[in-house]
């Protein structure tokens, strides 16, 4: 089962091992980017980058759309992580049942890029993106850790 699905540009990061796979009790980690599957050495260290209590497998987004499909269907408790929210749209499109939430965590500033939050830029077709998923009811929420405050995608929608 999905537990969580999550946009992080830092993909594996310490916060992710330390805080949110204990928050959600995850088993499983779904690393959705074709740069580091396709990288043997930096797909290496993202699946070493886990406890060994935690498997983790990075994939491109074609090799995901069937991990995907049976994280929906299956006992594991699974988080679903991708660099930005345009590889959860596509995915929206590809995985029925796919669960309708989507935490945004840090997106880096640069050229092109609007602040959302205090650690979350996103590009004009990021937040075109965002728009079309809330409308189509997916739940879009901002937090870059568990303990950090949230911010709700419908009370700043108006902003963008």
């Amino acid at each position: 089962m999905i537990k969580l699905i999550r946009s992080d540009d830092r993909l594996i990061h310490g916060q992710c091992v330390t805080q949110i796979v204990k928050l959600y009790a995850i088993q499983h980690i779904l690393v959705i980017d074709d740069f580091t599957a396709t990288n043997p050495f930096l797909k290496r260290i993202f699946e070493k980058a886990v406890p060994s209590n935690i498997t983790a497998e990075a994939l491109t987004f074609d090799q995901a759309i069937s991990a995907a499909r049976k994280a929906v269907d299956n006992e594991v408790s699974t988080l679903i992580l991708m660099k930005t929210p345009l590889v959860m749209q596509r995915l929206l499109e590809a995985v029925e049942d796919l669960p309708k939430d989507l935490n945004i965590a840090s997106l880096a500033a640069g050229q092109d890029r609007t602040a959302v939050t205090k650690y979350a830029y996103l590009t004009p077709q990021e937040i075109s993106a965002v728009k079309q998923m809330s409308e189509d009811g997916v739940h879009i929420w901002f937090r870059l850790i568990p303990t950090s405050p949230c911010t709700e995608w419908d009370s700043i929608k108006m902003n963008y």
